[in-house]
């Protein structure tokens, strides 16, 4: 395998690099942030190291056989003769044939380009029979396929041809792409410049026309209510309040790819007071190099415990140990969900912790195939939440919307930063509304 490192402002960004040179079959293997950058010093910059493995078949050249004069000698091989042949030339009568055993149905379907397919078709055959009763989650993710299609297919349409000049009928507009009157037409622009795919924000553009009759004598502030409403409806708030009620010890997974900040969503979930910063709360770091130095300053200024447990999938009684804790937040340790038996280890981790909560933390400053991609694979273990993490890093905060469309599960928290008892809010709608459209301001 052959492993190199990029160095760049952010993670995308040093991912972008490393794709670039190396193809996209790659494997984060570390991904860390430096200060003292020799080309860049004083900034902040984050250093990734990448393996890949490129296969590439080299076929031996064997020398032909020639004699003095250059002629060939190779010796080509005989056909050979059949049985029937042969007890022909004998004079016995050849035996009856067998007949042909009909073709075994192909069982696994062609590989093609599509690197979702091949994913899937990855995961249905590693997956260990015990797992039968996840049958009904690999099938509805094998019926995602079409729709992470569209989503791959959704940034070629800003290339298609401009559509025809735009007429005043009122039902025109509903069938011409991106041909809306005000103030409807700078709203479907405010939406895909944040980040949301061409077709998702058509569709919400298109209802609200329709809802309105095609009239054009509306504020941009009803447009916006209405959008705002359907948006609404597409994004489930996890609800901490009536789950904190219950007296039952509450155990909450962390998992994530590489980078994703899941150990500074474990310290903003244990302080914020609206999670669990009213509960006492202890933090497991699973990493096999120790709790990072973050969590051990924030075990010292906050009245969170922080313990190390490298070997969580091994240790029957660790709920027994912190017992009386009222939360235990695990952090896991950053790897890929495609890695060789992950999926077994998060299982070994389910099975020991037993986790009231599963929560995913996903970095909206990554590609959003990407995104749809990792959100897939971990719906093999059935989370109850979704962190998004790292709006500081990216500019099209509206891809969060492109993803619940896709993949329906509750929003915890977004983070908007470092800082544990700023950079954090609750999975609320109104978040992403600002994010998208800015204040809500009244117009003249």
């Amino acid at each position: 395998m052959q492993v190199k490192t990029f160095t760049d402002e952010s993670l995308p960004k040093a991912l972008f690099k490393a794709k670039q040179e190396l193809g996209n079959d790659i494997v984060i293997i570390e991904s860390k942030e430096i200060r003292n950058y020799s080309g860049n010093p004083g900034v902040r910059m984050v250093e990734v190291t990448v393996g890949h493995n490129p296969k590439k078949k080299i076929k031996k050249w064997i020398p032909p056989r020639v004699d003095e004069n250059g002629a060939d000698m190779s010796e080509k091989p005989k056909p050979k003769k059949s049985f029937s042949e042969i007890a022909a030339a004998y004079g016995r009568p050849a035996a009856p044939q067998p007949q042909a055993r009909p073709a075994k149905k192909q069982t696994e379907a062609k590989a093609d380009n599509n690197s979702f397919d091949s994913m899937i078709s990855d995961i249905l055959n590693r997956k260990p029979k015990e797992l039968d009763k996840e049958k009904v989650i690999l099938d509805e993710i094998a019926s995602l396929r079409a729709e992470i299609k569209q989503l791959s297919e959704k940034t070629e349409k800003k290339n298609a041809p401009a559509p025809g000049p735009k007429v005043d009928k009122i039902a025109a507009p509903a069938s011409l792409y991106n041909e809306y009157p005000e103030p409807y037409a700078s709203i479907q622009e405010q939406l895909r410049e944040s980040g949301v795919q061409d077709d998702l924000a058509y569709a919400l553009v298109n209802q609200a026309f329709l809802l309105n009759e095609g009239r054009r004598d509306v504020s941009k502030k009803q447009v916006r209510a209405q959008i705002e409403k359907e948006l609404r409806a597409m994004m489930q708030t996890y609800n901490f309040k009536s789950r904190n009620r219950r007296s039952k010890q509450r155990v909450v997974l962390l998992l994530g790819p590489t980078g994703a900040g899941k150990s500074t969503a474990a310290m903003k979930l244990a302080a914020h007071p609206g999670m669990f910063g009213n509960k006492k709360t202890t933090i497991l770091s699973t990493d096999p190099y120790g709790p990072s130095e973050a969590l051990k300053a924030f075990a010292r200024m906050h009245e969170t415990d922080v313990y190390e447990e490298k070997d969580i999938d091994q240790t029957a009684t660790i709920l027994e140990k912190y017992k009386k804790s009222d939360v235990i937040i695990v952090d896991t340790p950053g790897k890929s969900p495609f890695a060789p038996n992950q999926l077994e280890k998060w299982e070994q981790y389910i099975k020991i912790l037993k986790p009231t909560d599963i929560f995913l933390v996903m970095s909206v400053g990554a590609d959003l195939k990407d995104l749809v991609l990792l959100c897939a694979n971990y719906l093999l273990v059935k989370p109850t939440g979704i962190i998004f993490t790292k709006f500081d890093e990216t500019t099209q905060p509206g891809k969060v919307f492109s993803i619940l469309d896709v993949i329906s599960l509750p929003v915890v928290a977004f983070g908007d930063g470092k800082r544990i008892f700023v950079d954090t809010r609750e999975g609320k709608p109104e978040y992403m509304f600002n994010k998208i459209f800015g204040a809500q301001t009244e117009e003249a």
